[in-house]
């Protein structure tokens, strides 16, 4: 029975990472695949500039 909640509660923090919800206009010029790439960079390069000027103060 407690394994079961362990593994109840592991699947909740799972379904909290990040998701990516494209709602911008999505013109055609690209795939899908080339959008969501472009999304997880920008996302990244975010998170990596952030993460250095923490890192610097």
């Amino acid at each position: 029975m407690v394994k079961n909640k362990e593994n109840q509660q592991q699947k909740q923090k799972d379904r909290k990472k990040v998701q990516f919800i494209v709602t911008r206009e999505f013109s055609g010029s690209q795939t899908m695949r080339e959008a969501f790439e472009q999304l997880i960079e920008r996302h990244t390069c975010e998170q990596f500039e952030e993460w250095l000027g923490k890192k610097a103060s």
